[in-house]
């Protein structure tokens, strides 16, 4: 009667595991990558609207400031910071924007020549948010 297993058969088992290991990893690190991204784009698409929202609740200028340094959005309304939000948390994540300050007036309408796009990079995932022209976040 034999109560142990040998070492053929435990470096059997160990490469089995790591065959198994080395084919699912990839789709998880992949699968982690795209719900970052999301997840920082549904949070920044909710600042912008907590932005528009008290530009138009208050009946002046909102403006949210994007540092692409520390991926965090700042919502100002009349010299108050109102809301501030660091966008991922994982040291693989990043944040460009075309523009680094966007500003709502008072009637919820964006200012600037031009529409603003933000992309927030996650490992090989990458979503992105654009502001136009007229406040209107997609």
């Amino acid at each position: 009667m034999r109560n142990a297993q040998t070492l053929a058969e435990l470096l059997a088992a160990l490469t089995i595991m790591g065959t198994l290991a080395a084919i699912a990893a990839p789709p998880a690190v992949r699968s982690r990558d795209r719900a970052t991204a999301r997840a920082a784009a549904t949070t920044l698409r909710a600042t912008l609207a907590s932005a528009r929202d008290a530009a138009l609740a208050q009946a002046s200028a909102a403006l949210v400031v994007v540092d692409d340094a520390l991926a965090t959005v700042t919502v100002v309304v009349d010299r108050d910071t109102v809301l501030r939000h660091a966008l991922t948390g994982d040291l693989r994540s990043r944040l460009t924007a075309s523009r680094d300050t966007i500003r709502f007036g008072p009637t919820g309408r964006a200012f600037g020549a031009s529409n603003t796009t933000l992309v927030i990079r996650a490992g090989a995932a990458a979503e992105t948010v654009t502001v136009s022209r007229v406040g209107r976040v997609r």
